[in-house]
Order: structure tokens, then sequence, then C-alpha cells
């Protein structure tokens, strides 16, 4: 994997270079927008609310349809505009009740808060009002509480997702990412690392938009969803934090005994309580609206009825608002404590929080827990962390907390089960993976810290090899076979875009798993080798069905596609090679197209008056294919596995400014 550009060391003086700059091109209303040569804008301004104006302005510039899209999705307004298909989605959201609770709580929220998100909407409106030929097609009047519904329904997928799937109205809710940081004393340059790798959608909500902000005396760098001004994942000056799925259960199922004479009546301890109702209607494009129900019980609303039962949805946050607020308090955090109380919110939901910073600090804290619904949120000190541990390095990528490094005395029956809510010693492949790679350099470099966040080695194939070497040695496969399970048995490991190897071992996992043949610490009998090359024959014969030979370079068949653009892609996911590097892809053909997984990547490294970071997103910035920047960075930097410098101070930005843009609230 090729190194970040680490640029020229930057000193303090830098900092006092960005102050004045600031101070001379930020008067009180003006906001500067200076983008870089991959088009990430760099804002400037006199204060976070200027800042916002500004936030709102670039994102409608790069993906003004997505902003309306994600408010209508967020309101559950969806088949107005696109039909019937969507009613259900729209129906979850009733359940929810982002509109209802955001519309009704947006005045409790900070005045700070509200005003970034009033001026963000100033934002985008002034870009509207210079482009009204770009029109939404999701338009609806925008108001700011309909950034905290925004946030809400963000995060709502993981405890409404959840119990959904336990009703079975909903597929199981899979996201996954990685998180990793080290502290001083385990890199050379004696300066913490954090590595942000959330794997999620690359398309629809979940898409993130990268940003500079440098406003108020605040120098924020990262990734935020588009809608809101506030940053989800990323770091500023002083700190920097990352997140993955995990944590304690936050959301329950309840059946409700329903009263047989009266079917809006159900019971509770000795006796009946009423169920409060009312009507909502949806409308559907070329369809007449559809009018549902909405019950609740004190529990919470009613997913779903059965003759003599109700089952309702118990989960703490249903009238919460506050996610914003939190958001705003840790970005703008200035060391452990200030971000631990903005954590203490506890409106993260089912989220492990990794938090690195210039001193040094590092510490994973899941976001919240809570058994029910009536039993309130436990305080973060009740919750699995770890601050500093002697192993120098913390990692989460969707394990159990036990398991976050080698050696780590961390007790899980020192918490409820439903804290920890996990199996203790839990990992997985790209946990495996993190800790073997972190707890191998005593002393990591920033080469080695990038090659860790983008490692392509696929978990467990030296088994695969092993059986293959015995398969040979055992058996007279015909002489294609042979040669090609001698290519995989000489094979690196790596699921990199040039190798024939990662595309032979890609299908022989799937026809593999397709004949239910796994590998153990035991030898595998003469049957099951038998299967094994016959799985390998199989995708042979499927690969040269596609592209004439079964000799294919991997990035012919594992590709990155956008519009009418595609590009090859090193990586893996779940059951055919996964490595740390997940990109989750659709079969189209005989094609594998990613869609999800590593969705953006940002490495920190936290040096006090210096804190430097490199980035690479999946595409690009902008949404207008036209735009340069439409697929560039995932063609020039994921594609070849690079990461280019974010430019966080202004003295970094110098030189890679491709447009300046003043604008005046």
């Amino acid at each position: 994997m090729a190194p970040p550009d680490t640029g020229d060391e930057m000193q303090t003086s830098g900092w006092l270079l960005m102050a004045l700059l600031t101070a001379a091109a930020a008067q009180a209303g003006e906001v500067t927008i200076r983008r870089d040569t991959w088009g990430v804008p760099h804002v400037f301004a006199a204060t976070l609310a200027d800042g916002a104006y500004g936030i709102g302005y670039a994102q409608a510039e790069d993906r003004l349809d997505q902003i309306f899209a994600n408010y209508r999705e967020a309101v559950g307004r969806m088949a107005e505009v696109h039909g019937a298909g969507l009613v259900e989605q729209d129906w979850e959201q009733r359940l929810a009740g982002h509109e209802a609770v955001s519309k009704r709580r947006y005045p409790e929220l900070p005045a700070a808060v509200r005003e970034m998100c009033e001026a963000y909407l100033d934002g985008v409106r002034a870009y509207m009002a210079e482009h009204p030929e770009r029109h939404p097609v999701d338009w609806l009047e925008p108001e700011p509480w309909m950034e905290a519904a925004l946030c809400r329904n963000i995060i709502f997928r993981w405890p409404l997702g959840q119990a959904l799937h336990e009703l079975d109205l909903r597929g199981e809710v899979a996201f996954f990412s990685n998180q990793w940081a080290v502290r001083p004393e385990r890199t050379t340059d004696g300066a913490a690392l954090l590595c942000i790798d959330p794997h999620i959608p690359w398309d629809g909500p979940f898409r993130s938009w990268e940003f500079r902000l440098h406003a108020g005396g605040h120098d924020i760098s990262g990734f935020a969803i588009l809608g809101a001004p506030f940053l989800s994942l990323g770091h500023n000056a002083f700190l920097g934090w990352a997140a993955t799925t995990g944590g304690p259960d936050t959301t329950d199922i309840y059946v409700e005994q329903i009263d047989p004479a009266d079917p809006k009546r159900y019971r509770y301890d000795d006796g009946w309580r009423p169920i409060t109702s009312e009507t909502v209607t949806m409308g559907v494009k070329d369809a007449p609206p559809v009018t549902r129900e909405l019950e609740r019980t004190h529990h919470g609303p009613i997913a779903l009825r059965e003759p003599g039962k109700a089952y309702a949805i118990a989960c703490p946050y249903l009238d919460q608002v506050d996610l914003i607020a939190q958001i705003y308090g840790q970005m703008t955090s200035r060391n452990l404590a200030e971000f631990r109380a903005a954590l203490g919110m506890n409106q993260m939901m089912e989220e492990n929080i990794l938090y690195a910073d210039v001193e040094g600090h590092i510490q994973p804290v899941p976001g919240n827990a809570s058994k029910s619904g009536w039993l309130g949120l436990h305080a973060m000190d009740d919750l699995v962390q770890v601050l500093d541990p002697p192993t120098g390095y913390l990692q989460n990528c969707n394990i159990a907390p036990d398991t976050m490094a080698r050696g780590l005395k961390l007790d899980p029956a020192a918490f409820p089960a439903y804290i920890f809510q996990d199996t203790p010693g839990r990992s997985n492949s790209r946990g495996r993976r993190a800790v073997e790679l972190l707890d191998s350099h005593p002393k990591l470099t920033l080469a080695q810290a990038t090659s860790i966040a983008l490692d392509t080695h696929a978990d467990g194939c030296e088994r695969w090899q092993t059986a293959l070497r015995e398969a040979l040695r055992t058996l007279s496969p015909p002489e294609p076979v042979r040669r090609a399970a001698a290519v995989l048995i000489a094979w690196d490991g790596r699921m990199q875009k040039d190798s024939v190897a990662a595309s032979l071992y890609r299908v022989l996992r799937i026809r593999a798993e397709e004949h239910e043949l796994q590998l153990g610490d035991d030898p595998l009998p003469t049957v099951a080798l038998q299967t094994l090359l016959g799985s390998l024959s199989e995708g042979m014969a499927w690969l040269a069905e596609g592209f004439g030979t079964w000799e294919v370079a991997y990035g012919r068949l594992h590709r990155v596609r956008r519009g009418a653009r595609s590009w090859p892609v090193s990586g893996g996911d779940t059951g055919a090679g996964q490595t740390l590097r997940c990109v989750g892809a659709e079969l189209d053909g005989h094609v594998f197209y990613g869609r999800t997984g590593q969705a953006w990547t940002q490495l920190v490294q936290l040096k006090p008056g210096a804190v430097r970071s490199w980035s690479v997103t999946a595409y690009g910035q902008s949404d207008d294919p036209a735009s340069p920047h439409y697929t560039d960075q995932g063609e020039r930097l994921m594609g070849l596995g690079r990461l280019k410098p974010t430019w966080f101070q202004p003295t970094e930005l110098e030189g890679h400014v491709e447009s300046t843009r003043v604008l005046r609230r």
C-alpha cells in the first residue's frame, strides 16, 4: 500500500498564521470557502454559525438532491414522490416519530446548536436562490428541526432495525466498521494515531460528506451526514473519535395482553390501560393515500398485532432529540474531560466509540445502555471502557470488548450482561487481523499505519492453502486444476486487484460455501478434499465462462461502479476473502461491484499543535457526473490503495487550492 503524502512538517507558527488568516478573511457574517484539488471545501468564518452557513452552501453545491432526499426519508414522506414501494419505509419513520419528536423538542436544543442549524439552512437556500435550475427532486420546505430528525433517522437504524428484525418485519440489520488507536509510545513520531473506518453503504443517507471548518476558534476535519453542519466522525485540533456498531442493549419488544372485551385496552399489573392512537395518512405517488392507525402503549409504539396480543417497541430514545447537541459537544471538545461530558449525554445508542487526543489518551466507550424504556439510562461510568491500556493500542472491529487487544485485562463478569452485550472472547476476521498487525508493530510508522488501514490480507486463507497442498499430495486432479491450486498455494494471501490467485480464492470460497465445506483445525478426509478441488474446478469454469479464461486478475472481477464509470479495487468481504479493507459487493453478471464497506477512511496523527490527517472516500466529493470530483478519489486513490492529505492546517492548504468563494450571510 502506498503511504500517505505527509507533506512538510508543520510548526506551531502555522497555527498563528491560521488565526491571522481567519481573522483577516472572516469578518462577522463573511464566509470563505476554499476548495482543495480534490474538491473538498475548507470553510473559514468568524463564528461557528457563519461556518455552518458556508457548510450549507457547499453541501448544496456538491449534493443538493441528497440533502432533501435525506430530509424526506427522515420524516417518512418518500412514497409521495417515489411511489408505493416506499410506504413501509415511511411507516417505520412514523413509528419512530422522528418528525413529531423533532418538531416538538427542537426549541429545547441549546441556542448555539439551533443557531448552527438555522444558519446551515440559510446557506442551502442561498445556493438554491443562485441556482433555481437545480431544484431538487425530493424537495420539501426545509425547516431546522429536520436536521434533528435526520440525525435521529441515522442512529435509529440500529435500535429500530433490531426491534423490527426480532418481529420478522425486516431483515437482519448489519453495519460493520473498523477503528483503532495507538498511544504515542508505540509510534515512531511520538504522537497518538487514530484510524476512523466506518463500513456503511456508499449511497443513500449514510453517504457522508467531507469538509474542513475553521471558525470561532475551532478547527474541525472529517465527514458529516448530508443535511446538517455537524461532524459525525473525525477530529479537531485536540482530539478525534471513531465508531463501530455494538455496545449495550437499548431496545426491547414487549408483548401486551389485549383485553378480549376491548381491543383498545391492554393489561398492566392487575388492571387494564387504554391504548392511545392517532390516524396517520401517507401520500403515495400515482396512488391513493395510505391511512393507518398508529397505536401506543406506555412502553412505546405498537409495531405488530396478533390475536389477543400486541407487540410494542420500548426504547429510551423514542422521545429524545439531543443527539445533535451531543455531536456539537464532541466536535467542540478540547480534552478528554469535555469529550466525556458530551458523550455522557448517552445519545449514541448501540455504538462503540474510540477516542484519541494530542495528550496521548486512547479510550473505547460504548455509547449507552438501558434494559428497558422505563429504567432510564446508565451513567457513562457504568459502561465498558478502558483508558490508556498497557498494550498501548486498542481496536474494535465489531468484536467483544475483551478482545480489543492481546492480554487486555477486562473482566466481562464485572458488567451486567445487557451492558457487556456480547460473548466473551468473540472476535472476527477483521478484529483478529487488526490485533495481529497492531501487536506486531512496537513502533508504528505512518506508512505502516496506512498499510494497516488499507490491509487486504484474506483472513484464514492459510488453512485453505494447507488443505490444497494436502489435496494435491493425495489426489490426482486434472492438470488445469493442479495449476490453479499451485497458484493459490504460492499466493501471498492479499486480495489485490492485479492478483489472479485472489480471483481464484474468491470463487473457491463461494463454491465451497455452496457445498457446505468448512475448514477446521483437523485434516480434511478424502471426500472433503475431493469437494475442495471440485469447488475450485467449478469456480475456474465460472471464470472462464465470463472472461474466456480462469486466469483473471482480481480487478476485472472486483470493481467499483458509479454512473458510466467503473474501476478495479482491492479488498474483500465476508465469506469470500474478508479483509480489514472490507468492500461489500453485489454480483452483476460476472463482476462483483462494491456498494458498501469502507465508505471512507481517515487516519489522524494527534501531535500537539500540529495535528494532521489523511483520508479517502469510495467515490468523490461531488454528485454531479460532469464534475472532475465525481469519481476521482475512487479511481485515483481508493482504487490504488492510497490516502490523500486533508491539508487540515491552512499552511498545508497553500498550493493546493482549486477555487475560492467568498459569501456573506
